[in-house]
């Protein structure tokens, strides 16, 4: 290691400078879902958090001078610097997420599945959602936005509130992506109700509940392309 640190060192790189670039880099790499997740080895994302790190790490510039902090320390600070940026570009891809989960709600649908591509047990339109916003993600050059946003953005103001405050807008973007979904399903019950108030004596609540499911994912697909479109934007604009 020492040989590797002197070679380094002789070639002009800043061997700090580098560590604490990639102590900014490493929650990205762990919390935006486009980079694999538990799909990915972790000594495979602690490579590619390097790899990114030496990217930007001439930009990185400690928030305390090195000769009078240890080097734990500002790697610890720039890990909590990297934070609201790896959120900002994690939670329009978990808002998708969100959104299948909840048109998997209004349809009535309990199930779950586990995927290594999504944190926990999505749903089963959440998954295919997260993988869209992932491949959108990608495909706008999210990456090298993300590798941006580590190099020249400042931290401004407290990092958990920053944090707080992404992850409210997460939520409320979920709800947004998914509100033709919520309207649908306004009308769909209206009229499901009415139907079994009309044909009273008569039992149909379940004949009407597949027809209900089946009337939620036509919606979805007659509103699918203006969704996608909607999350592609929101996704290119991450972090």
């Amino acid at each position: 290691m020492g040989a590797v640190v002197d070679e380094l060192s002789t070639g002009g790189v800043d061997i700090v400078a580098l560590g604490l670039a990639w102590a900014r880099a490493t929650p990205a790499v762990v919390l935006v879902p486009a980079f694999g997740l538990k799909a990915v080895p972790a000594p495979a994302r602690t490579v590619f958090a390097l790899a990114l790190a030496a990217s930007i790490f001439p930009a990185v510039t400690p928030i305390a001078p090195l000769g009078t902090t240890p080097w734990g320390l500002l790697a610890f600070a720039e890990f909590v610097r990297g934070i609201p940026i790896a959120l900002a570009a994690a939670i329009p891809l978990w808002a998708a997420t969100m959104a299948g989960g909840v048109v998997d709600a209004l349809r009535g649908s309990n199930d779950q599945v586990s995927v290594p591509t999504v944190e926990g047990r999505a749903t089963p339109l959440g998954v295919p959602l997260s993988i869209l916003a992932c491949t959108l993600f990608l495909a706008t050059g999210g990456p090298s936005r993300v590798a941006m946003a580590l190099a020249t953005r400042p931290l401004d103001g407290h990092p958990f509130l920053a944090a707080a405050h992404d992850i409210t807008g997460g939520i409320e973007l979920a709800v947004a992506i998914a509100a033709p979904l919520l309207a649908a399903a306004i009308v769909i019950e209206i009229a499901a109700a009415l139907i079994a108030r009309a044909s009273t004596p008569a039992q149909i609540h379940a004949l009407l509940a597949p027809v209900r499911a089946l009337g939620l994912l036509a919606v979805l697909a007659l509103v699918f392309e203006r969704l996608s479109g909607a999350l592609e934007r929101v996704v290119a604009s991450a972090p």
